[in-house]
Order: C-alpha cells, then sequence, then structure tokens
C-alpha cells in the first residue's frame, strides 16, 4: 500500500501490521498526514523532551538517602506500592517530589501524590507488559497528537495485548487513586492522584485546585 504525503514523498506501508501498535499508529498518521498536523517545530521539541527523558530513564538510579524520604512520606502498605514502580518511574517522581520542595511545597499529602501520582502504570506490568521508557514515550506522543485514536484502541481487558496497554496509559489515575486508597493515603492525596491529568476538575474546593496545579506544574517540569 502506498500513500502520497503533500510534500509528494512517497510512504511505504511495507511489512507493518495494521494489528500491532506500531502499524496503526502508522496508517494513523497517514490518514492525518494532510489535516490538523502539528508543527515541525512542534513535532521537533515533543520529540526531543521524550529522547532527553528516555536517556535519563535509562541510567536512573535511586539514592538510600531517597529510599528513606520515600518511607517519611508514605504509609508502609503505600512504600510497597512506590517500590512496584519501575527504577526511571521511581526516578521521576522523586523529581517531582523535589521539584516541589524546592519551589517552597511541604503539604504533605501533595508530597504522597508526588510519589505514586503514576503508581497505576504498574497494572500493566502485572499484566504481564513492560512499560518501559520506549512504550511509555511512544504513548505519549501517540497521545499529544492523536488522542481520539489512541482512546479509541484501548481495552480494559488485559487479554487484549497492547490495547490493555493503552488502557492503563489512559486510566492510570483512576487505577493509582484506587490503589493509594486501598492503602490508607489521606483523601487529598488520593484526589490528587485521581485527577493529576485533568485540567478542569469538577466541583474542587480552592485548596484542591491550588495542590493540584502545583503537582502538575511540578510533573510537566520532568
Amino acid at each position: 500500500m502506498r500513500s502520497q504525503n503533500p510534500a509528494g514523498k512517497d510512504w511505504h506501508a511495507g511489512t507493518l501490521d495494521v494489528q500491532t501498535l506500531p502499524g496503526r499508529l502508522f496508517y494513523s498518521v497517514m490518514q492525518h498526514s494532510g489535516t490538523n498536523r502539528p508543527s515541525v517545530d512542534s513535532l521537533t521539541q515533543r520529540v526531543g523532551y521524550r529522547l532527553a527523558q528516555f536517556f535519563r530513564g535509562v541510567g536512573a538510579r535511586v539514592s538510600a538517602a531517597e529510599e528513606q524520604q520515600v518511607l517519611t512520606i508514605l504509609p508502609a502498605s503505600a512504600v510497597v506500592l512506590f517500590r512496584q514502580l519501575p527504577v526511571d518511574a521511581q526516578r521521576h517522581s522523586l523529581n517531582v517530589l523535589h521539584t516541589l520542595m524546592a519551589a517552597g511545597f511541604t503539604h504533605r499529602e501533595l508530597a504522597m501524590a508526588a510519589l505514586l501520582h503514576d503508581v497505576g502504570k504498574v497494572a500493566a506490568q502485572q499484566a504481564g507488559f513492560s512499560f518501559n521508557p520506549v512504550w511509555r514515550g511512544l504513548l505519549v506522543l501517540l497521545e499529544t497528537f492523536f488522542p481520539q485514536t489512541l482512546a479509541s484502541w484501548r481495552a480494559a481487558d488485559p487479554a487484549a495485548g497492547w490495547r490493555y496497554l493503552l488502557y492503563v496509559h489512559i486510566e492510570h489515575p483512576q487505577i493509582g487513586a484506587e490503589w493509594a486508597r486501598a492503602t490508607g493515603c489521606p483523601a487529598l492525596a488520593c484526589w490528587l492522584i485521581e485527577h493529576h491529568q485533568d485540567m478542569q476538575p469538577l466541583e474542587a474546593s480552592l485548596e484542591e485546585c491550588q495542590l493540584l496545579a502545583a503537582l502538575q506544574w511540578a510533573d510537566n517540569r520532568n
């Protein structure tokens, strides 16, 4: 199959299987190649950011002092949750926490949410899928440029393979909030985890909105 992009360059589907995520992503890009395309500068910046994030993740480490810091913030059962995150995800969460602390935020529930905001992604690991830095970067780019396509491909059944990975990527705030609640984390921390990707949560108090804005700011910086 061949399709023509606006610049006249031939694109070859080759042997990409449309039943795999890369194959579907390829055809989605081709389908949208003539309309609503992101600018070259925007795409370059986002790809560059994700590449930098990937290389930081490859060499990620968590120090003994940071492990002790986690113990002082989270309930013991929630520490178990945090430790299920891959090391690069632990590193990201700690970086979010450190960014908040450096900016003067000392709210305990906010610190808990910083450490556990991505813990719902562990659901993919429990189903036997590797949520590695490459996958996370690909999914974030897909979500950025083709969110409706991403949502339409997801499936809540772990037997659905990579479609379940998409489901976890989208629903991990709710999954993580439920897990945090089950480990005894305070209601505000669970609320922040559940809404950490929401721009305008409904029926939120002023304090919740302020803390959520801080969490999202720190998350976006890391």
